[in-house]
């Protein structure tokens, strides 16, 4: 059959209410916010080892600081997913601004030195009681690192009411700790090992396992209103992030070589780090009820159902 007779076949399969054969449909754009940290790496991998075009996916990546301007960015509609903390979440709820978690991130709790308690190299402080009447960095106010830094200082002996709580970034509170400008700082991964291998301070506390020994820290989320009007979308994103994350979770080697593409770290670094463990599954309560507690007990917020916090998509 000649191309001509072809053409013509095609057409006549048409007119007949044959269906035309399918093309493949442009990817579905979306604008996704993160951080640079190892726990909120997933769009890196998803990005790079294909899992995003392969959900149908054109995913947009933006990098910020905290759950806070994240959150703020996806109200706006500047962007359509964020990561972070569901503590953010839960105040935003119980203030009539509603978003919903899709799907998993950091999954923390146990043994590994995940966020940790940082003090600088030539300080004497073992415990939270010698972080009494002192100032210390988290990454965000009223957010996860906040109250991570006060449960561990609790727990540990200290009197939380007697220090001083300043926000900064990741990043820079190595130096911070090493200039004494703060006392103790909470650090995430790559930060933790970087710190540590310029010599710029030393580790004394899990601030991970101050909370549980096993819930979900960070997750992605999104409005019920872009939800309702994206629910495809969504879906696909949900899917796609649990493969990322079941990939990732075997696959540290390959994980480590995009990292360093989108950080400054060093491959000494990279190959030193503690890696995050990421939720494979979809969210449930009991994985993020504890989090919320811990704002509740140290933030002064009224309580919230983990269940009013996720999409049932």
């Amino acid at each position: 059959m000649n191309r001509r007779t072809t053409l013509s076949a095609l057409a006549a399969a048409s007119a007949l209410g044959f269906p035309r054969i399918a093309r493949a449909a442009d990817p579905l754009p979306l604008q996704l916010g993160t951080m640079g940290a190892d726990g909120s790496a997933e769009p890196f991998y998803g990005t790079d080892h294909g899992f995003f075009k392969d959900a149908g996916l054109d995913v947009k990546i933006t990098v910020m600081n905290n759950t806070a301007s994240l959150a703020s960015a996806v109200a706006g509609g500047a962007l359509e997913i964020g990561y972070g903390s569901v503590i953010p979440l839960a105040q935003a709820h119980l203030r009539g601004l509603e978003f919903r978690v899709i799907a998993p991130a950091f999954e923390a709790g146990g043994p590994a030195l995940t966020n940790v308690i940082v003090v600088g190299k030539n300080s004497t402080a073992k415990t939270g009681a010698d972080l009494n009447n002192t100032t210390v960095a988290v990454n965000g106010l009223r957010d996860l690192t906040q109250y991570e830094m006060q449960a561990w200082i609790d727990q540990n002996g200290g009197d939380v009411k007697t220090v001083k709580l300043i926000e900064i970034p990741f990043p820079e509170m190595g130096v911070a700790v090493e200039s004494g400008r703060v006392s103790a700082a909470i650090l995430a991964e790559p930060f933790t090992t970087q710190a540590l291998a310029l010599g710029q301070g030393r580790i004394i506390g899990n601030a991970s396992q101050s909370v549980g020994r096993h819930y979900v820290a960070t997750c992605w989320f999104a409005t019920p209103a872009w939800l309702q009007a994206h629910a495809d979308t969504a879906r696909r994103l949900q899917t796609a992030m649990l493969k990322i994350a079941k990939w990732a979770n075997a696959n540290h080697a390959d994980t480590q070589q995009i990292i360093l593409k989108y950080t400054k770290i060093t491959p000494e670094v990279a190959a030193k780090m503690v890696r995050t463990t990421y939720g494979e599954g979809k969210v449930t309560p009991a994985e993020i009820q504890p989090v919320i507690d811990l704002a509740v007990k140290y933030g002064g917020m009224d309580p919230v159902s983990a269940s009013d916090l996720i999409w049932q998509g």
